[in-house]
């Protein structure tokens, strides 16, 4: 891989205390070198989530993860076990499935017919030669396993155990009882900005005056407090305005049940896992985002939102959640993407961080520090 084209002295910069700090050098946001290492380095040596358990409850059931060209296939196995291969076939290296997501008693490649079980063994390779060692010719595994009630992938052999890796989980995102959530919806859109704008702005509120005017009258960001309890993750609690019940168009729960205990119904709770998860549970819904660096002014943005099981009765109607949070995605889209034009500026140098933008700097400073191990600088 080649050397990141990136300055120490600016990303040391990046690690001084929030007051004198200074943010990630805008190379960092559109170069290839950069992009290239955060795919391979960033993305590739991460426990990255790829969806939820509850899309592969039965045996066959697959869903594919593009974290790579040819996408990870991540599947229910007939002995319940989740596992993870790479969707290509050993052969000649066709892709072995489509789309998104699907059921399948077996594995076929659409090219000349090898067929693989659900444990990734090779059943049957027509024409391969006297003495072909089938048992070694099995699918290329990767690691998967699930949390919370997500699914996980991590392509580096070398990766920390699931659980250990995503130690110091946010504890709401912990209880057992968001594992039976289910999904109303899904959006799939991409971002024309570098994942790491994409990131940042998630973790930061003080740009909803401005940006999100609805959003700010229902969740003022005056009243947002940063958490953090180590590990991968970072988050933010906010309270809800006291006439708002939730984040809609009406403000107003209705008949949807809350997804939190009583005593945590007026606060929206907000967690990001590095380094691209993102999701943000309400009293009554719980929204996620996950983030594929695609180029390095390009990101996919897969969002779900996910309900009480309860709330599925005949007249269910989310529509005042969805519409509200389109607009709210259309505008964050759209100022990813002028912070995106404008990093290629001539002459733009980052200035500093607003004393709000902790969370940005705590993000900022963990992709700083893994710039200057590649770099083999290290922190000051």
């Amino acid at each position: 891989m080649p050397a990141l084209p990136l300055s120490p002295a600016d990303l040391r910069a990046v690690l001084a205390p929030l007051p004198s700090a200074r943010p990630l050098p805008a190379r960092a946001y559109w170069d290839e070198d950069v992009f290239a290492f955060d795919q391979a380095e960033i993305f590739g040596r991460s426990w990255v989530c790829v969806g939820r358990e509850d899309e592969i409850a039965r045996p066959g059931a697959w869903v594919l993860a593009p974290l790579t060209p040819a996408g990870v296939l991540v599947l229910r196995g007939a002995d319940l076990e989740i596992r993870a291969f790479h969707n290509v076939c050993r052969h000649r290296a066709a892709t072995l499935v489509d789309g998104a997501c699907g059921r399948l008693a077996q594995l076929a490649c659409p090219y000349h017919g090898w067929t693989y079980e659900l444990s990734g063994a090779l059943r049957a390779a027509p024409h391969a030669p006297p003495g072909f060692d089938r048992g070694a010719h099995g699918l290329l595994p990767a690691r998967a396993g699930a949390l919370f009630g997500f699914l996980f992938v991590a392509l580096d052999p070398g990766a920390p155990p699931l659980e250990s890796a995503l130690g110091g989980a946010p504890p709401w995102l912990a209880r057992p009882e968001l594992r039976s959530l289910r999904r109303g919806r899904r959006v799939e859109y991409e971002v024309a900005a570098n994942w790491k704008l994409c990131v940042e702005n998630f973790q930061e509120s003080h740009h909803f005056p401005r940006v999100h005017p609805a959003l700010e009258r229902l969740t003022p960001c005056d009243d947002a407090v940063s958490w953090g309890g180590g590990g991968p993750w970072l988050g933010g609690i906010m309270a809800l305005a006291p006439s708002a019940e939730t984040v809609s168009l009406g403000a107003a729960r209705g008949a949807r049940p809350l997804i939190v205990p009583e005593a945590e119904r007026r606060r929206v709770r907000d967690a990001m896992l590095f380094p691209g998860l993102l999701t943000s549970l309400q009293p009554d819904y719980l929204l996620t985002y996950r983030l594929t660096p695609r180029a390095p002014d390009r990101t996919l943005v897969v969002a779900d939102t996910y309900f009480h099981p309860a709330a599925f009765t005949p007249g269910f109607d989310p529509a005042d959640v969805f519409a509200f949070w389109d607009t709210v995605n259309r505008e964050d889209r759209s100022i990813c993407e002028r912070q995106q034009r404008g990093m290629r500026a001539p002459g733009y140098a980052p200035s500093t961080y607003a004393a709000v933008e902790d969370g940005v700097h705590a993000f900022d400073r963990w992709v700083a520090e893994r710039y200057l191990a590649a770099l083999g600088a290290g922190a000051p």
